[in-house]
């Protein structure tokens, strides 16, 4: 049995002891009420089941259909949650339930008469842990995924160049123009918001498109209005050179569709190369990689090579690198090169997550990426990862807000 006929009937199974719960905790209900509630959840939860199973098996046939591609990663991900949910505290409260009935039947037998009192809070808790669920995956798919956050990034550097000091850099990343589709006024937003920020650069760190460079010409105009007091960098993205079943050379094709469209929307492509920014007499360096990934080298291409990007550098006291994919500080960067800050995209923060600062961490791209998103920091060598402005597969965003990032830099007191 393969995977896809395990999930299939394991959602069916999580339907059916979701179920459990609904009747428990309608049991005293008047009859009316409790018949339309319970054969509600039964027909609602069954169609979705159904419709988008048939989906999934069909999806070549619909593949051109945007709003019933939509629906099904919609309903099967927002179906499987809202149960899975449910499920995991009504596997709790059944827990419970049978330890106070072993407890009971030690104490029955000394106390004759002693009845067993059912508590029901454990199971509406349940049914409420899925309503919450359902709501912030309606919302995310709605509002969410156009809830652009600024995130501000303060940092200090005993080699940054004095005439650096409380520069301004806005980071954006995986903009996934396809995903869009015509829906330009929320990005219009992001542009003023970022403009309003007043950078003295702005970082592009990849992922323009989904898989066609065609997806970004309706979007240039809009992109293009982004302004930087200084210059605006790009790198490219794994989705840059094509996804799926794409040949080498379809992906030298669409890497040079998308750097043409990075520099009809006003940015300068980092293709393994840098650039050395100076400022008073004063320079550092930016160096920017084409994709290298550790967990995806089956699916999406290597070409990242960090050598080759910094060749005829001259000697700088302070680097900036640009590589999408956070695995390559992992493995090429961190503690092996003179890198002091990396900017990566490519996790979205996993889409999904609840972050209590503190108290608990749990995400999507947590249970693939070592660093998902935020700030990471290891002896002087610093990454951040940023959550990224779009979305993929999934169109919404539940607790991930698509992401802004503006880093101030800002030189180490005393030093000279």
């Amino acid at each position: 049995m393969n995977a896809y006929y395990l999930i299939l009937y394991g959602t069916a199974l999580l339907i059916l002891y979701a179920y459990r719960t609904v009747h428990l905790v309608t049991a005293p209900w008047n009859t009316r009420p409790k018949f339309i509630t319970r054969i509600s959840f039964l027909l609602v939860a069954f169609f979705v089941y159904v419709s988008t199973s048939y989906l999934a098996v069909n999806r070549d046939t619909y593949r051109e259909n945007d709003f019933l591609m939509d629906y099904a990663i919609i309903g099967a991900i927002t179906l499987s949650v809202t149960l899975l949910s449910i499920c995991v505290f009504q596997l709790i409260a059944d827990l419970v339930l049978f330890i106070r009935k072993m407890r009971f039947r030690a104490l029955a037998s000394k106390r004759p008469g002693l009845e067993l009192q059912r508590r029901s809070f454990l199971n509406k808790f349940a049914l409420g842990i899925g309503g919450v669920m359902l709501g912030s995956f309606l919302w995310g798919m709605t509002k969410g995924k156009y809830g652009w956050r600024i995130m501000n990034n303060f940092l200090s550097f005993d080699t940054l160049p004095k005439s650096f000091d409380g520069m301004r850099i806005v980071q954006i990343s995986d903009l996934h123009l396809g995903s869009f589709k015509d829906n330009f006024e929320p990005l219009r937003e992001a542009v003023q918001m970022i403009n309003d920020l007043d950078p003295d650069y702005i970082f592009f760190t990849g992922d323009l498109i989904n898989e066609d460079p065609a997806e970004g010409e309706a979007w240039i105009e809009i992109i293009r209005a982004l302004k930087a007091k200084k210059q605006k960098f790009a790198i490219l993205g794994n989705h840059d050179y094509g996804w799926g079943d794409v040949t080498e050379e379809d992906m030298d094709r669409i890497s040079l569709g998308v750097i043409e469209l990075n520099e009809r929307m006003g940015f300068k492509v980092l293709a393994n190369s840098h650039e050395i920014l100076e400022h008073n007499g004063e320079k550092i360096g930016l160096v920017g990689v084409e994709n290298w990934g550790f967990s995806e080298q089956k699916w999406f291409p290597m070409r990242g090579n960090y050598k080759r990007a910094i060749e005829g550098m001259e000697d700088v006291p302070f680097k900036i690198l640009l590589s999408h994919d956070p695995t390559h500080w992992d493995h090429h960067i961190l503690e092996k090169e003179n890198v002091d800050l990396t900017l990566a995209g490519h996790t979205h923060g996993g889409q999904m997550g609840i972050r209590i600062p503190g108290i608990m961490e749990l995400s999507a791209g947590k249970l693939f990426y070592k660093h998902y998103a935020g700030l990471y920091t290891q002896g002087k060598q610093h990454l951040y990862v940023n959550r990224g402005m779009g979305f993929l597969i999934f169109p919404g965003r539940v607790g991930m807000p698509p992401e802004i990032t503006l880093h101030v830099l800002n030189r180490s007191e005393g030093q000279a």
